[in-house]
């Protein structure tokens, strides 16, 4: 399987899910990453690197391009 890298973080977990789910709608497979840290103890957050949605790889380009990064 392949290792899955960062196209975004988000100060919060409700941004990163609409980022999730606008890149599903698309067709790519997403991930938030650390969303239980932002919701238990959200003054981690910055700390982390924030709210992470990551894809596959093969897929960042694509994701970037949906995500208007």
């Amino acid at each position: 399987m392949d290792d899955l890298v960062t196209v975004a973080s988000f100060p919060d977990v409700a941004e990163a899910q609409l980022a999730r789910e606008r890149l599903e709608l698309e067709g790519v497979g997403a991930f938030v990453i650390d969303a239980q840290v932002a919701g238990v103890m959200p003054f981690l957050t910055n700390s982390t690197g924030g709210v992470r949605v990551q894809v596959k790889p093969t897929d960042l380009e694509r994701a970037r391009e949906i995500l208007q990064l």
